[in-house]
């Protein structure tokens, strides 16, 4: 699984976790699933590192990042509403 902090169209990722192999490559798929679908602007994984670069991850520069979080809170809010997603695919 991985939990985080929904501020207007922003998900910040706080911390992925996993019992069985793989499992928060697939909560992190669903995750983006879920936002895609509720017009969130922007994942913020924090740390760069391979992992989340081979899920697709970009890492963006100061500026553009905070130009991101700008816009994306000018919108109406986007809250991520609080719903138990299937543990199964």
């Amino acid at each position: 699984g991985l939990y985080g902090v929904a501020v207007g169209r922003f998900f910040f990722g706080e911390s992925m976790f996993h019992r069985a192999t793989d499992a928060s490559k697939v909560a992190l798929v669903m995750l983006c699933r879920h936002l895609a679908a509720r017009d969130f602007a922007l994942l913020d994984c924090q740390v760069p590192n391979p992992h989340l670069f081979r899920m697709g991850a970009v890492e963006l520069p100061r500026a553009a990042f905070l130009d991101r979080l700008y816009r994306a809170n000018l919108g109406p809010d986007g809250p991520l509403p609080r719903v138990m997603l299937p543990a199964t695919l």
